[in-house]
Protein backbone atom coordinates (compact mmCIF):
# COMPACT_ATOMS: atom_id res chain seq x y z
CA UNK A 1 0.00 0.00 0.00
CA UNK A 2 1.46 3.33 -1.07
CA UNK A 3 1.61 6.03 1.57
CA UNK A 4 1.77 9.77 0.94
CA UNK A 5 4.28 11.89 2.81
CA UNK A 6 2.65 15.27 3.32
CA UNK A 7 6.06 16.95 3.30
CA UNK A 8 6.59 15.72 -0.26
CA UNK A 9 3.41 17.31 -1.61
CA UNK A 10 3.91 20.28 -3.92
CA UNK A 11 0.98 22.46 -2.92
CA UNK A 12 1.73 25.04 -5.60
CA UNK A 13 1.60 22.36 -8.29
CA UNK A 14 -1.56 20.86 -6.80
CA UNK A 15 -3.11 24.34 -6.80
CA UNK A 16 -2.20 24.84 -10.47
CA UNK A 17 -3.60 21.43 -11.44
CA UNK A 18 -6.89 22.10 -9.66
CA UNK A 19 -7.05 25.60 -11.16
CA UNK A 20 -6.93 24.14 -14.68
CA UNK A 21 -10.24 22.33 -13.98
CA UNK A 22 -12.20 25.50 -13.27
CA UNK A 23 -15.52 26.08 -15.02
CA UNK A 24 -14.16 29.30 -16.52
CA UNK A 25 -10.87 31.11 -16.43
CA UNK A 26 -9.98 34.49 -14.91
CA UNK A 27 -11.01 37.70 -16.61
CA UNK A 28 -8.46 39.81 -18.45
CA UNK A 29 -7.86 43.48 -17.72
CA UNK A 30 -10.12 44.50 -20.61
CA UNK A 31 -12.92 42.35 -19.16
CA UNK A 32 -12.63 44.12 -15.80
CA UNK A 33 -12.52 47.48 -17.57
CA UNK A 34 -15.92 46.70 -19.10
CA UNK A 35 -17.37 45.47 -15.81
CA UNK A 36 -15.79 48.08 -13.53
CA UNK A 37 -18.90 50.23 -13.04
CA UNK A 38 -21.28 47.32 -12.37
CA UNK A 39 -18.72 45.60 -10.14
CA UNK A 40 -18.22 48.74 -8.06
CA UNK A 41 -21.98 49.02 -7.60
CA UNK A 42 -22.40 45.33 -6.72
CA UNK A 43 -19.67 45.31 -4.07
CA UNK A 44 -20.55 48.65 -2.47
CA UNK A 45 -23.35 47.34 -0.24
CA UNK A 46 -21.91 44.03 0.99
CA UNK A 47 -21.12 43.42 4.67
CA UNK A 48 -17.80 41.95 3.54
CA UNK A 49 -15.92 45.23 4.02
CA UNK A 50 -16.99 45.73 7.63
CA UNK A 51 -16.18 42.13 8.51
CA UNK A 52 -12.77 42.26 6.81
CA UNK A 53 -11.83 45.53 8.53
CA UNK A 54 -13.00 44.19 11.89
CA UNK A 55 -10.52 41.33 11.53
CA UNK A 56 -7.73 43.55 10.19
CA UNK A 57 -8.00 46.16 12.98
CA UNK A 58 -6.17 48.92 11.05
CA UNK A 59 -3.73 51.14 12.92
CA UNK A 60 -3.42 54.90 12.24
CA UNK A 61 0.34 54.70 11.57
CA UNK A 62 0.10 51.95 8.95
CA UNK A 63 0.87 52.20 5.26
CA UNK A 64 -1.10 49.58 3.32
CA UNK A 65 -0.59 48.04 -0.11
CA UNK A 66 -3.93 46.87 -1.53
CA UNK A 67 -3.06 44.42 -4.32
CA UNK A 68 -5.96 43.93 -6.69
CA UNK A 69 -7.75 46.90 -5.17
CA UNK A 70 -10.48 47.11 -7.80
CA UNK A 71 -12.66 50.25 -7.48
CA UNK A 72 -11.46 50.86 -3.93
CA UNK A 73 -13.73 48.48 -2.04
CA UNK A 74 -11.18 48.40 0.81
CA UNK A 75 -8.77 51.18 -0.17
CA UNK A 76 -11.36 53.92 0.33
CA UNK A 77 -12.50 53.02 3.86
CA UNK A 78 -8.90 52.19 4.82
CA UNK A 79 -7.76 55.67 3.78
CA UNK A 80 -9.91 57.07 6.60
CA UNK A 81 -8.21 54.77 9.10
CA UNK A 82 -4.51 54.57 8.20
CA UNK A 83 -1.67 56.88 7.19
CA UNK A 84 -1.34 55.90 3.54
CA UNK A 85 -2.81 53.45 1.00
CA UNK A 86 -1.43 52.26 -2.33
CA UNK A 87 -4.04 50.71 -4.62
CA UNK A 88 -2.63 48.33 -7.24
CA UNK A 89 -4.75 46.92 -10.06
CA UNK A 90 -4.33 45.83 -13.67
CA UNK A 91 -7.63 47.42 -14.71
CA UNK A 92 -7.19 51.07 -15.57
CA UNK A 93 -10.95 51.64 -15.38
CA UNK A 94 -11.07 50.27 -11.82
CA UNK A 95 -8.32 52.67 -10.80
CA UNK A 96 -10.12 55.54 -12.51
CA UNK A 97 -13.23 54.85 -10.41
CA UNK A 98 -11.06 54.65 -7.28
CA UNK A 99 -9.47 58.03 -8.01
CA UNK A 100 -12.85 59.62 -8.72
CA UNK A 101 -14.30 58.35 -5.45
CA UNK A 102 -11.21 59.41 -3.49
CA UNK A 103 -11.45 62.93 -4.93
CA UNK A 104 -15.16 63.11 -4.13
CA UNK A 105 -14.45 62.08 -0.53
CA UNK A 106 -11.53 64.50 -0.23
CA UNK A 107 -9.00 61.72 0.39
CA UNK A 108 -5.42 62.68 -0.42
CA UNK A 109 -3.56 59.71 1.06
CA UNK A 110 -4.35 57.18 -1.69
CA UNK A 111 -1.86 56.45 -4.47
CA UNK A 112 -2.85 54.27 -7.42
CA UNK A 113 -0.57 52.04 -9.47
CA UNK A 114 -1.51 50.38 -12.76
CA UNK A 115 0.05 46.92 -12.72
CA UNK A 116 -0.56 43.19 -12.42
CA UNK A 117 0.66 40.29 -10.29
CA UNK A 118 2.99 39.25 -13.09
CA UNK A 119 4.62 42.68 -13.43
CA UNK A 120 7.92 43.56 -11.78
CA UNK A 121 6.78 45.55 -8.75
CA UNK A 122 10.25 47.03 -8.32
CA UNK A 123 10.03 48.54 -11.80
CA UNK A 124 6.61 49.87 -10.84
CA UNK A 125 8.39 51.51 -7.89
CA UNK A 126 6.09 49.96 -5.31
CA UNK A 127 7.80 50.41 -1.93
CA UNK A 128 7.55 48.13 1.06
CA UNK A 129 4.49 48.89 3.18
CA UNK A 130 3.66 48.07 6.78
CA UNK A 131 0.86 45.78 5.62
CA UNK A 132 0.10 44.14 2.28
CA UNK A 133 -3.38 42.85 1.55
CA UNK A 134 -4.93 40.91 -1.34
CA UNK A 135 -8.67 40.83 -0.89
CA UNK A 136 -10.48 38.34 -3.14
CA UNK A 137 -7.88 39.10 -5.80
CA UNK A 138 -5.67 36.03 -6.15
CA UNK A 139 -6.36 35.59 -9.86
CA UNK A 140 -2.77 34.54 -10.51
CA UNK A 141 -0.92 31.93 -12.56
CA UNK A 142 1.62 31.10 -9.86
CA UNK A 143 0.28 31.19 -6.30
CA UNK A 144 3.65 30.73 -4.62
CA UNK A 145 5.19 33.60 -6.59
CA UNK A 146 2.28 35.84 -5.56
CA UNK A 147 2.67 34.93 -1.89
CA UNK A 148 6.41 35.61 -2.05
CA UNK A 149 5.76 38.97 -3.72
CA UNK A 150 3.21 40.00 -1.09
CA UNK A 151 5.51 39.00 1.75
CA UNK A 152 8.40 40.93 0.23
CA UNK A 153 6.31 44.11 0.21
CA UNK A 154 5.16 43.99 3.85
CA UNK A 155 7.00 44.74 7.07
CA UNK A 156 4.48 43.78 9.74
CA UNK A 157 1.67 41.71 8.28
CA UNK A 158 0.30 40.12 5.12
CA UNK A 159 -3.42 39.48 4.75
CA UNK A 160 -5.41 37.86 1.98
CA UNK A 161 -8.90 36.50 1.55
CA UNK A 162 -9.55 33.37 -0.45
CA UNK A 163 -12.60 31.35 -1.39
CA UNK A 164 -14.05 28.67 0.88
CA UNK A 165 -15.58 25.94 -1.30
CA UNK A 166 -17.96 27.64 -3.78
CA UNK A 167 -17.07 31.16 -2.63
CA UNK A 168 -19.34 33.83 -4.17
CA UNK A 169 -20.83 31.40 -6.68
CA UNK A 170 -24.24 29.84 -6.06
CA UNK A 171 -24.26 26.05 -6.62
CA UNK A 172 -28.06 26.07 -6.86
CA UNK A 173 -27.97 28.61 -9.69
CA UNK A 174 -25.62 26.39 -11.66
CA UNK A 175 -27.83 23.36 -11.00
CA UNK A 176 -30.88 25.35 -12.08
CA UNK A 177 -29.51 26.00 -15.57
CA UNK A 178 -27.85 22.60 -15.88
CA UNK A 179 -24.21 23.67 -15.82
CA UNK A 180 -21.49 22.04 -13.71
CA UNK A 181 -19.76 24.20 -11.11
CA UNK A 182 -16.03 23.61 -10.88
CA UNK A 183 -14.64 26.47 -8.81
CA UNK A 184 -11.00 25.38 -8.71
CA UNK A 185 -8.73 25.40 -5.64
CA UNK A 186 -9.95 27.12 -2.51
CA UNK A 187 -8.24 28.49 0.59
CA UNK A 188 -7.02 25.14 1.93
CA UNK A 189 -4.37 24.98 -0.81
CA UNK A 190 -3.18 28.49 0.07
CA UNK A 191 -3.07 27.66 3.76
CA UNK A 192 -1.02 24.50 3.21
CA UNK A 193 1.33 26.23 0.79
CA UNK A 194 2.01 29.01 3.29
CA UNK A 195 2.81 26.42 5.96
CA UNK A 196 5.08 24.61 3.51
CA UNK A 197 6.85 27.92 2.82
CA UNK A 198 7.65 28.25 6.52
CA UNK A 199 4.89 30.63 7.64
CA UNK A 200 2.41 30.10 10.46
CA UNK A 201 -0.78 31.54 9.00
CA UNK A 202 -3.90 32.21 11.03
CA UNK A 203 -7.35 31.88 9.51
CA UNK A 204 -10.81 33.26 10.25
CA UNK A 205 -13.97 33.01 8.20
CA UNK A 206 -16.15 35.73 6.74
CA UNK A 207 -19.74 34.52 6.27
CA UNK A 208 -21.80 36.79 4.02
CA UNK A 209 -25.07 35.53 5.43
CA UNK A 210 -27.09 38.71 5.02
CA UNK A 211 -30.08 38.61 2.66
CA UNK A 212 -29.23 41.13 -0.07
CA UNK A 213 -31.93 43.59 -1.10
CA UNK A 214 -32.21 44.99 -4.63
CA UNK A 215 -34.20 47.91 -5.98
CA UNK A 216 -35.71 45.76 -8.75
CA UNK A 217 -35.88 42.19 -9.97
CA UNK A 218 -33.66 43.11 -12.91
CA UNK A 219 -30.98 44.21 -10.46
CA UNK A 220 -31.43 41.03 -8.42
CA UNK A 221 -31.05 38.92 -11.55
CA UNK A 222 -27.81 40.72 -12.41
CA UNK A 223 -26.51 39.52 -9.04
CA UNK A 224 -26.48 36.05 -10.60
CA UNK A 225 -25.84 36.55 -14.32
CA UNK A 226 -22.27 37.70 -13.61
CA UNK A 227 -21.48 34.12 -12.54
CA UNK A 228 -21.92 32.82 -16.10
CA UNK A 229 -20.50 33.41 -19.53
CA UNK A 230 -22.48 33.17 -22.76
CA UNK A 231 -25.89 32.30 -21.32
CA UNK A 232 -28.29 30.90 -23.91
CA UNK A 233 -31.89 32.11 -24.04
CA UNK A 234 -33.05 28.89 -22.41
CA UNK A 235 -30.44 29.18 -19.64
CA UNK A 236 -31.45 32.78 -19.02
CA UNK A 237 -35.09 31.70 -18.61
CA UNK A 238 -34.08 28.95 -16.18
CA UNK A 239 -31.91 31.33 -14.17
CA UNK A 240 -34.71 33.89 -14.04
CA UNK A 241 -37.11 31.23 -12.77
CA UNK A 242 -34.60 30.16 -10.11
CA UNK A 243 -34.02 33.71 -8.86
CA UNK A 244 -37.79 34.27 -8.76
CA UNK A 245 -38.16 31.12 -6.64
CA UNK A 246 -35.78 32.40 -3.94
CA UNK A 247 -36.93 36.03 -3.95
CA UNK A 248 -39.52 37.98 -2.02
CA UNK A 249 -40.86 41.30 -3.27
CA UNK A 250 -41.90 44.02 -0.84
CA UNK A 251 -44.73 46.49 -1.45
CA UNK A 252 -42.21 49.16 -2.46
CA UNK A 253 -40.78 46.85 -5.12
CA UNK A 254 -37.62 45.97 -3.19
CA UNK A 255 -36.47 42.43 -3.95
CA UNK A 256 -34.82 40.32 -1.24
CA UNK A 257 -32.93 37.19 -2.28
CA UNK A 258 -32.57 34.16 -0.01
CA UNK A 259 -29.69 31.94 -1.10
CA UNK A 260 -29.29 28.47 0.40
CA UNK A 261 -25.50 28.55 -0.03
CA UNK A 262 -24.06 31.83 1.27
CA UNK A 263 -20.61 33.08 0.21
CA UNK A 264 -17.79 32.28 2.64
CA UNK A 265 -14.29 33.77 2.50
CA UNK A 266 -11.20 32.73 4.43
CA UNK A 267 -9.31 35.61 6.03
CA UNK A 268 -5.66 34.46 6.13
CA UNK A 269 -2.87 36.45 7.77
CA UNK A 270 0.80 35.87 8.53
CA UNK A 271 3.93 37.68 9.59
CA UNK A 272 6.38 38.10 6.68
CA UNK A 273 9.84 36.70 7.20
Amino acid sequence: MNTVNVADLDWNLLWQQEKSKKTWQEKKACDWDRKAVSFAKRTASSSYVDKFLSLLQPRPQWSILDAGCGPGTLSLPLAHMVRRVTGLDFSGKMLEILRQKAKKKGLQNITTCHGSWEDDWQKLQIPRHDVAIASRSLAVHDLQAALIKLSAHAREKVVLSDRVKHGPFDPDAFAAIGRPLRTGPDYIYTLNLLYQMGYLPTVAYIHLDETPAYSSFSEALSGFTWMFRDLTNDETKRLKHYVESISTIAQDGTVTVHRRHVPIWAYISWIPG
